[in-house]
């Protein structure tokens, strides 16, 4: 089953986006999901969800990607 996100959490994920790939040209998935599940925690959202909403939104804009989590 699909997960729905709020409008609030679906906005943050697309300027997060955004924001990540104008400033470093790439996204580092891991890392970017954990900080957007962080500022939406009363969401209650699993990482995961958040990791492949992310590489989902980054194959459609044939946005470079690397898998390194913050802890790396």
């Amino acid at each position: 089953m699909k997960r729905v996100f709020s409008r609030e959490l679906r906005d943050d994920l697309a300027e997060s986006f955004q924001f990540e790939l104008t400033k470093n040209r790439i996204i580092n998935v891991p890392a970017l999901a954990e900080r957007i599940r962080q500022r939406n925690e009363g969401e209650n959202v699993a990482l995961e969800d958040i990791s492949e909403w992310l590489i989902h939104y980054a194959k459609g804009a044939n946005a470079p990607m690397v898998f390194e989590s913050a802890d790396d």
